[in-house]
């Protein structure tokens, strides 16, 4: 075991050190987080939007070739509604979807910490924490700018004791 933590000490302190500037930073201007999130969402939006509408459209125009003109319709019009779709949810679905990963990582942390006889503490901590911050961002998803800077901290801190715990244990 000890052959597989060895070497990656240097970079669990590495980017232990990355998280805990970047959550300083992201504490400091919050808004920069948000604007950050609907930037990429937008993009994303924008990219989902242009495939659905070039599937369609490729499919209509299969469908008007054979001489199906109601099956290119149906294709149009479910191109348009699963666009319109896309629009429609806007950021919520952004909090929705950062809330179940947390969830989720929050199990795969705990479960893997009962797996480990080093650091089991640790994750199973960080494990409860990641369940709650999801819990907290699917009541109260206004905070999630400051949810994430305060974890990504954390995350750094927790980080880099477990770097240092785990060399001393192999050491």
């Amino acid at each position: 075991m000890s052959t597989v933590f060895r070497p990656s000490f240097g970079s669990m302190i590495f980017a232990a050190i990355v998280a805990i500037v970047l959550g300083l930073v992201m504490l400091w201007y919050p808004g920069g987080i948000m604007a950050l999130i609907a930037v990429t969402f937008w993009a994303l939006q924008v990219m989902v939007s242009v495939f659905i509408l070039s599937y369609t459209i490729s499919e209509a125009v299969r469908y008007f070739k054979a001489g199906t003109v109601a099956g290119g319709v149906a294709y149009l019009l479910i191109g348009i509604a699963a666009t319109l779709l896309v629009w429609f949810f806007k950021v919520d679905l952004v909090y929705f979807v950062v809330a179940l990963f947390f969830i989720v990582s929050g199990l795969g942390d705990i479960v893997g910490g009962f797996k480990l006889a080093a650091g089991r503490y640790f994750f199973v901590f960080l494990g409860v924490m990641n369940i709650m911050i999801g819990i907290i961002i699917l009541q109260y998803s206004v905070i999630l700018p400051l949810l994430i800077a305060w974890y990504v901290l954390f995350w750094g801190i927790s980080r880099l004791f477990l770097a240092f715990e785990l060399k001393r244990m192999m050491s």
